[in-house]
């Protein structure tokens, strides 16, 4: 209720911070979770990668986390890792490596690790990496140690946007998931005469809580940038939010396809 209340409060006091910029700026298109393959979605493999690359995506994401052997692999959870590959039994489970690689996602897919993914951008130097789930400087640079200037990193922190920005990777985007939200947009929103800390840029968005005050606050400020997910129809997304001058440029997607 406290935290509703400020957000409502701050959207009334910089309401008058409305857009004026241009746009006429493109939207990027992110392929969310690997890219949609023949319908099937959040498979994370390796052909519904290759699928969004033909298909002229330059934004792909991935989500990651680790096995139970600690191996970094692509899957959204394990919980709908388990199902698409025939194991809903197991609830949330998580399985070994091995394990996972020798499963099917939806009885045909191939699941990916973090090695594989990395050895497949290094090659592939037209697209653009983006990940979802981790976000700690250290661990990235471990497993993507050559990809940071093909790296778009949502970060669940404000300190993790901090050091990811210093460390020079391509994009960062600050989480509407993370911990310390609310705070860090008010150092920045608010009090940024006194706050020396660095300027957040770039934030995501539900699609679906366009009108929560907390978005509607972001959309109102000048100097951010939006990653809105998930979109599947330009209807979707009113389109003051195009027009913003904190204006929307990049959206998750599995359906609408690139202009190529």
């Amino acid at each position: 209720m406290i935290r509703t209340f400020t957000i409502v409060l701050l959207s009334f006091l910089l309401a008058a911070c409305g857009g004026n910029g241009n746009d006429n700026a493109p939207v990027e298109l992110i392929a969310h979770a690997g890219g949609e393959i023949d319908g099937f979605l959040y498979t994370n493999s390796r052909e519904a990668f290759e699928q969004s690359v033909a298909d002229g995506y330059r934004y792909i994401e991935f989500d990651f986390i680790y096995t139970a052997d600690s191996v970094l692999v692509a899957a959204h959870d394990w919980n709908t890792f388990n199902r698409l590959t025939g194991h809903a039994d197991k609830g949330d489970t998580l399985p070994t490596y091995s394990e996972f690689a020798a499963r099917r996602i939806c009885g045909r897919y191939t699941p990916l690790s973090a090695a594989e993914i990395n050895e497949v951008f290094e090659r592939d130097t037209t697209v653009f990496l983006v990940t979802d789930k981790i976000s700690s400087p250290h661990l990235l640079a471990h497993h993507f140690p050559r990809l940071k200037n093909r790296m778009v990193v949502e970060a669940f922190s404000y300190e993790h946007y901090t050091q990811l920005c210093e460390q020079g990777y391509f994009r960062v985007l600050f989480s509407c998931q993370a911990y310390d939200l609310v705070p860090s947009l008010l150092k920045h929103l608010v009090f940024s005469p006194f706050f020396s800390g660095r300027k957040i840029e770039w934030i995501t968005m539900y699609a679906g809580e366009l009108d929560n005050p907390l978005f509607r606050l972001v959309h109102t400020i000048a100097d951010f940038n939006m990653a809105l997910f998930t979109v599947n129809e330009y209807g979707d997304v009113p389109e003051k939010f195009f027009r913003a001058r904190g204006k929307l440029k990049m959206l998750y997607t599995e359906f609408i396809k690139p202009h190529i």
